[in-house]
């Protein structure tokens, strides 16, 4: 009998610890892909309690619906990747039959996937007609380059239509001294403070969803598949953190997948970090 780890999405309310977001989530599915191979056990994605669920078409031989309760039950591994890895080895050697958890499981700045990692990851990109017909229709453009700003988790929900922002200097000269002379084809903007974004539109001419971005698997989910959408088609992505020292799971792991070509600034330093389809940094 072949064993079988599932990486769920609980509930709202079943969560011990904060939900991850879904690049978060996506980053954990792509290291459980590579990490399970070892063991000889297949990997299930359960998004089944989730308001993302409908939106992706869901390929059996990766994705299952199972029992809510194992799934409200299923154990979160996001900070000790080490006991993860030491649960595996366990369930691996035991009379278990299947391991339902939740993990992040995975480095920020790997810049190179397996190939059964990026097949798995791209299997949760596969939109419902419904994403990619919104998609086509809000974005007036086929060729195109993602920017992501990323201000903090603060902004996301809809809270950051009350919030003032004023764009960091720093930003400026990026977008205007790196970004926009290195772009080849119109950029797009998208970003968790939905001001800024529309800054930015007014600013520099980018074109944007008209939605408030968000990274959730529950509630008002379209923009989180328009996002991810758009992420996935995009000849270039560019990702300014502008609060935290790591690259995006939700931009960053969607070029890993799809081999596109990025280039990542963090702060406090806002270094360019370029990292080529091949996986080379430049």
């Amino acid at each position: 009998m072949m064993k079988r780890v599932i990486q769920v999405y609980k509930s709202p309310v079943d969560w011990i610890n904060s939900p991850p977001g879904l690049g978060d989530f996506v980053r954990g599915i792509v290291h459980l892909s590579e990490l399970v191979e070892g063991y000889g056990v297949e990997l299930r994605v359960d998004v089944s309690q989730t308001d993302f669920c409908s939106l992706i078409v869901q390929n059996p031989a990766y994705f299952q619906s199972g029992d809510p309760a194992r799934i409200a039950a299923a154990e979160e591994h996001f900070v000790d990747h080490q006991a993860l890895v030491q649960r595996l080895d366990a369930f691996s050697k035991s009379e278990e039959a299947d391991l339902y958890i939740c993990t992040n499981l995975g480095s920020w700045n790997r810049t190179k996937l397996s190939s059964g990692g990026r097949l798995f990851g791209a299997q949760f990109y596969s939109f419902a007609e419904t994403v990619e017909c919104e998609l086509k229709r809000d974005l007036p453009v086929t060729q195109y380059e993602v920017l992501s700003l990323r201000c903090g988790d603060r902004f996301y929900g809809g809270t950051s239509v009350q919030l003032k922002t004023e764009l960091d200097p720093r930003i400026c000269n990026i977008l205007e001294n790196v970004i926009i002379p290195n772009s080849r084809a119109p950029i797009v903007v998208t970003s968790d403070n939905h001001l800024a974004k529309l800054d930015l539109v007014k600013r520099y001419g980018f074109l944007a969803l008209p939605h408030h971005s968000q990274h959730g698997a529950f509630g008002n989910v379209m923009p989180v598949a328009m996002d991810l959408c758009m992420l996935r088609d995009s000849r270039f992505n560019y990702h300014i953190n502008a609060w935290a020292t790591w690259w995006s799971g939700f931009s960053h792991y969607t070029s890993l997948i799809f081999r596109i070509p990025s280039m990542n600034f963090r702060a406090p330093a806002f270094l360019k970090e370029e990292v080529g389809a091949d996986g080379q940094i430049n």
